[in-house]
């Protein structure tokens, strides 16, 4: 299933050679390093380290930034399978335990089928799927005046304005979700993006993560031992590109016997 998961990352552009510019890598590497929430996620990981060290771990997570011919970065498929194989494991052992979990995504236009699939498993196997501050009104305030709330979607946090669901990257959801529950000792397990996975490696919550080539936060607390539940694959693609990758996680453990 392993050398059939890669192929597909690979002929699906989740892995391999991707879409996003080099040159993207790199400027959201350097904002990272400047302290900008949007790229930090949450982490202060950032705090101690350099650009060439950040360069180091999205290498520890299988993504090559040396030139290609079209200035895109190549994600090798064998380290991303190994990714989702860690996910894999993270969900049988908290489906295993009935354990207490989390989800959310700041990408929803790409990954929210991906995660309900998972909670909906989840559920199914008797774990907890927690929903903190479901439908809550007037509690955050985006910096251009804006009203968000937090909204789930199948057992799925997502950040709701105007009535839209919207592209986030920011940490203080999260880190606002696991205050309402009581801090991190009540919840198990998070299985996230973005600044929603950051706050919660950040709070010492056990997470499993996607991240983009261009989103070095997540790779960088990696590296630094933070987290070891860190997947790199390009997470802006069409919901049905990740159907492998889900079926891999929930089905993994059926699909080796």
């Amino acid at each position: 299933m392993t050398a059939e998961l890669a192929a597909h990352l690979a002929a699906s552009g989740l892995a391999g050679t991707v879409a996003t510019p080099v040159s993207a890598c790199i400027d959201n590497a350097r904002r990272m390093l400047a302290g900008d929430p949007d790229y930090t996620f949450g982490l202060s990981a950032w705090q101690q380290a350099t650009f060439d060290e950040t360069v180091e771990a999205l290498r520890a997570c299988g993504v090559s930034l040396s030139e290609h011919p079209a200035g895109l970065p190549f994600v090798d498929p064998a380290v991303a399978a190994a990714g989702v194989e860690r996910h894999r494991r993270g969900f049988a052992r908290a489906a295993a335990g009935h354990a207490r979990v989390l989800l959310a995504t700041g990408h929803a236009f790409a990954l929210l089928p991906h995660y309900q699939a998972l909670a909906a498993a989840l559920s199914a196997a008797g774990c907890a799927v927690l929903q903190p501050l479901d439908g809550s009104r007037g509690l955050f305030t985006e910096a251009d005046g804006r009203s968000a709330s937090i909204r789930y979607y199948g057992g799925v946090a997502a950040i709701v304005i105007h009535g839209g669901i919207e592209h986030t990257h920011r940490a203080h959801y999260m880190e606002a979700m696991i205050a309402e529950l009581g801090g991190p000792a009540a919840v198990d397990v998070v299985f996230a993006d973005h600044g929603y996975a950051g706050a919660a490696v950040e709070a010492g919550v056990q997470t499993y993560s996607i991240a983009d080539v261009n989103d070095p936060a997540l790779p960088l607390a990696r590296w630094l031992g933070r987290t070891d539940g860190v997947l790199v694959i390009d997470d802006g693609l069409n919901p049905s590109a990740y159907e492998p990758v889900t079926k891999a996680i929930i089905d993994g453990d059926d699909e080796r016997r």
